[in-house]
């Protein structure tokens, strides 16, 4: 690609450097063209697109657009959509808005294509639309661009016919393999979807170096190896003394920590028994600036390969909760650990969403923050809704964050790190006093495990996360989906940033028609960040050097932040299976859930 022009309102070119350094698109890439005269419900219902809410159809022998694995002519489970945003009226302060109130802005309405099952690694697909009606259910005729292959039509351009024996392949892939009709063609290209080293290669690369200074070379064979990452504890409050000066709202990862003052751990709440907060120092920090800051981005040589300085590191705010589950019997019960991610743009406070699971379970919970995207993290969030050329910086901090969860977890299971900490010797059952004894159960010795939970940002970021971590066999992704530019139109939470006026998304890119095209091109780079991107690895097919995982995915009905069908998507990818009846009969229907297989008990695996 060269710099494109996407409509942002300066016009700033996006800059394409680091998307022209993967070898494809997204494995999760949405499909976008725009095809005059189908851009209305009415045409869309009378060319039989395969829709959201029937994707079955697009096994059907007469779908009007097919998506084909260039090598064997199987087809991919698609949905087709079209860009409802142009259509519509954007809630002002003045008026409701809504779908469709502005019924005649067909112009810049795209027709987008949606896998839905993300598309295999390294794999070449063909896209093709055939058959296609208007609204007033006449035939679309197919432009002259694309006839002069499909009919062989000769021309004296060279650049037409230097493309026209690739042309003819892809043509004859689809006829030869899926049975298509030459002549019922509309257009039809195909373009071939990242590996998987260039989509994840990055942060295991960074793991495995980050690891290895710990002494453990081999994340694959779940066994602790190596020293711990050194833990800073810098104050706890335990439920036995909540005024003790240790006990207050100061500690780092939160913006309104004031360094000049002491640090101090929140009062514990209902059902904990101690907060615990401090550092894990010396976190090799990966990126361009030492201390690893917002705004911090890789470092490339000549090759493309990434750089760094070893001698950068940052020091990684975490924040824990002790359960009173661990000490409400009189006896120190310890219990297994667990890292916690919290949700859009947020911060380690929010690890209180860990207080059932924590007391069901008997399980200490540390949170560190989602770097590249938590609060912190705002302004480069703003900087790239302004101009999305600085969007790599925050997905690239999103990795180094990866990282800084991996060092936490790690100091977790290890039998030399918290668990050895004073802070997390407890000797009080509420404010009774006990035989003193370690909240955190390392008995196993090496063979220590922990486990992972996130929801909504924590449950989108945290896939990648579970794909990525040597010392967790279990991952619970809470209200989870994968893939933005599918997530992000369907977010009530992107109205506050995209609606903004002067920062927003739409105020910089008013082009309606390219702001899909835009959210695709921010995809290539989302990838390395999010779940997207290790959706293939993320259970039974790990990573190079990892283990495998279990992921339970827990969706809301109708969730309006992360919405339901992106996390079918992310279900499908990873063979999951569906609990049945899957909602509540007094709630809806169940429906014909493509390719998710039903279970009727737990454990499901």
């Amino acid at each position: 690609l060269t710099p494109m022009n996407t409509g942002n309102a300066n016009p700033v070119h996006f800059d394409v450097t680091d998307v022209n350094r993967a070898d494809g698109f997204s494995p999760g890439n949405e499909i976008l063209i725009k095809i005059p005269g189908l851009d209305t419900p009415a045409a869309f219902n009378n060319s039989g697109l395969v829709p959201l809410d029937d994707i079955s159809k697009y096994k059907d022998a007469n779908q009007a657009v097919i998506v084909i694995d260039a090598a064997t002519g199987e087809r991919q489970p698609i949905w087709a959509e079209l860009d409802s945003n142009p259509t519509s009226v954007i809630p002002s302060g003045s008026g409701d808005g809504g779908i469709n109130l502005n019924p005649s802005n067909t112009q810049p309405v795209n027709l987008i294509i949606r896998p839905a099952k993300n598309f295999e690694f390294g794999h070449r697909y063909i896209v093709a639309f055939r058959n296609l009606k208007d609204a007033s259910n006449n035939s679309i005729e197919s432009p002259l661009g694309f006839r002069v292959y499909r009919d062989n039509l000769p021309t004296k351009q060279d650049v037409v016919e230097n493309r026209r024996a690739h042309m003819d392949g892809v043509i004859d892939d689809l006829v030869n393999k899926a049975g298509v009709d030459r002549s019922s063609l509309y257009m039809a290209w195909d373009f071939t979807v990242a590996s998987e080293k260039s989509t994840t290669g990055r942060a295991t690369e960074i793991r495995d170096d980050a690891f290895a200074r710990l002494g453990d070379t081999d994340l694959s064979d779940r066994k602790i190896q190596g020293n711990s990452p050194d833990i800073e504890v810098l104050a706890y409050c335990d439920k036995s003394n909540t005024a003790a000066p240790s006990c207050g709202n100061n500690y780092p990862g939160i913006p309104e920590y004031n360094s000049s003052n002491p640090a101090t751990s929140p009062v514990p709440g209902t059902d904990i028994q101690r907060t615990v907060v401090g550092y894990i120092k010396d976190v090799p920090c990966y990126l361009d600036t030492d201390g690893c800051p917002p705004g911090a981005k890789f470092s490339f040589d000549s090759n493309g390969d990434l750089t760094w300085n070893t001698g950068y590191t940052m020091d990684v705010p975490f924040r824990c909760m002790i359960p009173s589950s661990i000490v409400d019997t009189g006896t120190v019960i310890p219990g297994n650990t667990g890292t916690y991610g919290h949700g859009l743009l947020g911060s380690l406070n929010q690890i209180n969403a860990t207080v059932e699971a924590g007391n069901r379970t008997n399980t200490v919970w540390c949170a560190a923050n989602w770097d590249g995207f938590s609060t912190l993290d705002a302004g480069v969030v703003i900087q790239s809704l302004m101009n999305m050329s600085n969007f790599n910086k925050a997905v690239d901090r999103m990795q180094q964050g990866f990282v800084n969860f991996l060092y936490l977890q790690r100091a977790l299971v290890h039998p030399n790190g918290f668990a050895i900490q004073p802070a997390f010797q407890m000797d009080y059952n509420g404010a009774t006093p006990i035989t003193p004894g370690s909240a955190i159960d390392t008995s196993a010795g090496a063979d220590t495990r922990g486990f992972y939970y996130g929801i909504s940002q924590g449950g989108i970021m945290g896939g990648a996360l579970t794909a990525l971590s040597p010392d967790v066999d279990k991952g619970v992704l809470g209200v989870p989906g994968i893939n933005y530019s599918t997530l992000l139109r369907r977010s009530v939470d992107s109205d506050e940033y995209f609606q903004a006026p002067g920062y927003g998304l739409y105020a910089n890119y008013p082009d309606l028609s390219s702001r899909p095209l835009l959210l695709s091109l921010m995809q290539l780079l989302w990838d390395r960040g999010e779940g997207n991107g290790y959706a293939h690895n993320m259970t039974d097919n790990p990573l190079e050097n990892t283990n495998p995982h279990e992921v339970l995915l827990q969706l809301a009905l109708g969730d309006h932040q992360v919405t339901n069908f992106a996390a079918e998507v992310e279900a499908r990818t990873i063979g999951a299976q569906r609990y049945a009846p899957t909602l509540r009969p007094e709630r809806t229907w169940d429906l014909d859930y493509e390719a998710l297989p039903p279970t009727t008990s737990f454990p499901a695996g």
